[in-house]
């Protein structure tokens, strides 16, 4: 695999985890939006880290994209 790929693949992984973060968002959404289950949350979040470590994302590119897509006004 040449560098290319491997950085189209890096990419095509990181788009599809900002998608999941934010999936888990909406799921924890309760009230028409206006709460947040925050342990919910969690949960999911804590799921879609193992599986990033498990397909080689680092650490610091989940949470960075974590830290990206959940809104600070929910995520306090």
């Amino acid at each position: 695999m040449n560098v290319r790929n491997i950085e189209t693949f890096q990419e095509a992984l990181v788009c599809q985890y900002r998608d999941l973060i934010h999936e888990a968002i909406l799921e924890s959404e309760t009230d028409h939006k206006t709460r947040m289950d925050i342990g919910k949350l969690n949960s999911k979040l804590r799921v879609i880290c193992k599986a990033a470590q498990y397909d080689g994302l680092s650490d610091d590119v989940i949470s960075n994209l974590i830290d990206e897509v959940v809104p600070t006004s929910k995520a306090a």
